[in-house]
């Protein structure tokens, strides 16, 4: 074993018959991701040809997406080194498969991604500036949470640099900043087309959560999803239940 490996990492089933790692006491995959992965999945039914995955962490983003579309190639790029380590070996357990898949250790800010554009790209920013709380100790439970290397203005710039006229970008963040994110968007010439609400339960109708597609092009019409995650019995939602079914994922994460 790696002598740079957590030694509380747990290998865990995420979709189908493929896992990723996850520490006890780190970071790990979300609400956030699976309702990331589902939309993304949900709004392009044909396979991608080149999808890439910003901030990919454990490579739960990746996979999810991956596992369902079978793009020709995907690229998730981490610059967190701990969670680059643990998606770099779920990758290479992954069984036999149609996606040649890449992992990059490196700030995509930084990155050149190339002329050839990408046809689907997701990303799952963390949402707090580094004043607006008590920073973790841990670095990876840190930089998940707060914008230690920005936050969602780098995801909508990079994005916007690996977009073709016809590309989709899915970002999720807090329902209540969603001003922020179509700021960043529209700043990079980004129009929004899709944006899926989550509500935390049936019986609070604010939503917490929401992914947002942008495109190059002005849509016709926006698509407009909501869903609550949970009953006002505090269950599992039947609509949620058949998103998660929807993507591969029957279980909760």
């Amino acid at each position: 074993m790696d002598e740079d490996w957590p030694k509380d990492a747990t290998r865990d089933r995420l979709i189908g018959d493929w896992h990723i790692y996850q520490r006890k006491g780190g970071h790990r995959t979300s609400t956030d991701d699976l309702v990331t992965a589902w939309y993304a999945v949900h709004r392009n039914p044909s396979p991608p040809a080149r999808y890439l995955d910003l901030g990919c962490g454990l490579g739960s983003v990746l996979l999810m997406v991956s596992h369902k579309l079978r793009p020709r190639a995907a690229l998730g790029v981490e610059a967190q080194s701990e969670s680059f380590l643990m998606a770099t070996r779920a990758l290479q357990e992954l069984p036999a498969h149609e996606t040649q898949f890449e992992l990059r250790n490196a700030d995509f800010r930084e990155l050149d991604l190339g002329e050839e554009p990408y046809d689907v790209i997701t990303g799952s920013p963390p949402y707090f500036p580094l004043d607006a709380g008590v920073l973790p100790s841990d670095p990876q439970r840190r930089a998940c949470r707060f914008e230690v290397r920005g936050g969602v203005e780098g995801y909508a710039e990079t994005a916007a640099r690996a977009m073709g006229e016809r590309s989709r970008f899915y970002i999720v963040f807090q329902t209540q900043w969603s001003e922020r994110v179509r700021a960043a968007a529209d700043r990079q010439g980004l129009h929004l087309s899709g944006q899926a609400d989550f509500l935390t339960r049936a019986d609070r109708p604010a939503p917490f959560l929401s992914v947002f597609e942008f495109s190059r092009q002005p849509a016709e019409v926006v698509d407009r999803f909501q869903c609550a995650v949970r009953d006002a019995d505090g269950e599992i939602s039947a609509a949620y239940q058949r998103a998660r079914i929807e993507l591969g994922v029957a279980r909760e994460l």
